[in-house]
């Protein structure tokens, strides 16, 4: 008898071991989701701070968290920060790569050309090849104003469109994003008629974006009706 209570007891403590912790995550993350949908700031870096969350959740992923919470909130000096916590950190390639992509895009976002070139720097030996070389392109296109990509952008696009076929609704951003990067080459060339083949079409799969106005801006300034 005494046996059977043991093993139950150890049965019992074992499943409290393997499920507690799993439930703990299960709650705290969707609390945590719940004050980030809601701007409830406050209550979301405390819930970050908390026993549980540490209990659930190892630091990098905590901090990675309040980076969203910061980004929400568009405080560029706690962002600043926390991608230079984020850095020094003792995290997998994996995690260096996350931070390095978002960093990036961030910044790119922003125009601050050094610190972006400092992002792809810091993940160039983390990030997957493919999605590297798109970073660099974004990087030579939109903060440095080159034209160097044109050929590369063309078979991004033939990749992802036979140019004839009808676009669907979740398709036309995408294509549209690279028929307005391969047109704003051109802009650079100044070739206009090269610059409309491309910024036509992506005025309409761009339609109501900002980059729809940053064509007719480009239009614009160069006498394109």
């Amino acid at each position: 008898m005494s046996k059977n209570l043991n093993l139950i007891i150890i049965v019992i403590m074992t499943l409290v071991f393997i499920f507690v912790p799993i439930i703990m995550k299960k709650v705290v993350w969707k609390k945590l989701l719940s004050q980030l949908d809601n701007e409830q700031y406050d209550e979301f870096y405390k819930t970050l701070d908390s026993n549980a969350c540490k209990f659930s959740y190892q630091a990098f992923n905590r901090e990675y968290m309040r980076l969203s919470g910061y980004l929400a909130q568009r405080n560029d000096a706690k962002i600043e920060e926390q991608f230079d916590l984020l850095k020094n950190m003792r995290i997998s390639n994996k995690q260096k790569a996350s931070v390095a992509s978002r960093g990036f895009y961030y910044y790119l976002e922003k125009g601050k050309i050094k610190k972006a070139e400092g992002m792809l720097s810091y993940g160039k030996s983390y990030i997957d090849e493919k999605s590297f070389k798109n970073m660099q392109i974004q990087f030579s296109i939109l903060m440095k104003k080159e034209a160097k990509y044109i050929e590369d952008c063309k078979d991004i696009l033939n990749g992802m469109w036979d140019g004839k076929s009808e676009l669907d609704n979740n398709k036309k951003f995408p294509v549209g994003t690279i028929q307005y990067l391969i047109g704003l080459q051109y802009s650079y060339l100044k070739d206009v008629d090269h610059m409309m083949e491309y910024f036509t079409p992506a005025l309409e799969n761009l339609a109501g974006t900002p980059y729809e106005e940053d064509i007719r801006r480009i239009m614009n300034n160069l006498h394109v009706s």
